[in-house]
This record gives C-alpha cells, sequence and structure tokens, in this order.
C-alpha cells in the first residue's frame, strides 16, 4: 500500500494512494490497539487479505504465511496501528499542486479505500490518468502484475 507521492520527477505513478477520510478505529476500541500490538492471530491477516483482494481465491497459503511474517517483524504493527489512527487529512487541496504527469492505478473492487478517492485524486491532479481495474482489488500491483505493468509502460511511453 502506498500513500500519494509529491516528488520532483518527470512523472509520477500510485497505486491504492491512502484514503481521504481516514480511520480511527483503534482509538474507539482501545482494546484492538493491545491485541494487534500483542496478539496477532494468522486469521487477522488472512480475514484483512481477504478484504484486499478483489478475488480472495487467489491467496494462496504461501502468500498469507509471507504477509503474516512480515506483519510479525519488528515494528510493523505498531506501523499498522498508526496508519489507522491518522486523522482525516484535512489538508488535501495539496494534491492539487501536483503539476507533473500522474499515474494513478486503482482496483475496481477495493473495499479498503473506496474508487470515489481515486475519482477525487484524478480530478484533483490536473495532469492525471486513471486507470481502474474492474476486477482488481487494494493491491492492483500484486493481484494483477501483468495489467499494472503494461498501464505503467503505456503510461512511460506517452
Amino acid at each position: 500500500m502506498s500513500s500519494v507521492w509529491i516528488c520532483r520527477a518527470p512523472a509520477l505513478a500510485s497505486s491504492s494512494a491512502t484514503t481521504i477520510t481516514g480511520s480511527n478505529t483503534t482509538r474507539k476500541i482501545p482494546v484492538f490497539r493491545w491485541l494487534i500490538e500483542h496478539v496477532t492471530p494468522r486469521s487477522f491477516v488472512k480475514k484483512n487479505l481477504m478484504e484486499a483482494y478483489g478475488d480472495p481465491r487467489k491467496l494462496t497459503s504461501d502468500l498469507v504465511d509471507r504477509y503474516y511474517e512480515l506483519f510479525l517483524r519488528a515494528g510493523n504493527r505498531r506501523a499498522f496501528i498508526l496508519q489507522f489512527e491518522q486523522e482525516p487529512d484535512t489538508d488535501s487541496d495539496r494534491i492539487r499542486t501536483i503539476a507533473i504527469l500522474t499515474l494513478i492505478l486503482w482496483g475496481g473492487l477495493d473495499h479498503v479505500v473506496p474508487v470515489s478517492d481515486a475519482e477525487r485524486f484524478h480530478h484533483d491532479i490536473v495532469n492525471s490518468q486513471l486507470v481502474v481495474f474492474s476486477q482488481l482489488g487494494h493491491v492492483p500491483q500484486e493481484e494483477g502484475p501483468a495489467q499494472t505493468v503494461k498501464a505503467m509502460e503505456d503510461f512511460l511511453a506517452r
């Protein structure tokens, strides 16, 4: 998952950017924070992956294991919690200052960050191109690598 990137480059590509609306689940339910930091069952990771994938049948046991092992690495659970405790971006108008060619890749079946956010990014970034992959979810680059690479190659060839 990525955030919107602002950089000095001839072009910019972003996939599954952080939501505009944000969430504060861990503030509302303090025990959730403790459980995620100290007791994270593999089933929690699998459930989140199933929500992130447009086609959960693509999730293999090895892929869930890889995500689970990464989640348990030092600092990753804390980072996960902090991500969900972020306040909504009150300065979202800053995105309108992006003036370079920008490719926005999004999964049409993204249940983590709504496609409406992608549409808003596209509307607010003057030199942007939006590609929505109708059968992919929150991680289109992982679920459909050939499709996302093709979109990036087409964009960079412009």
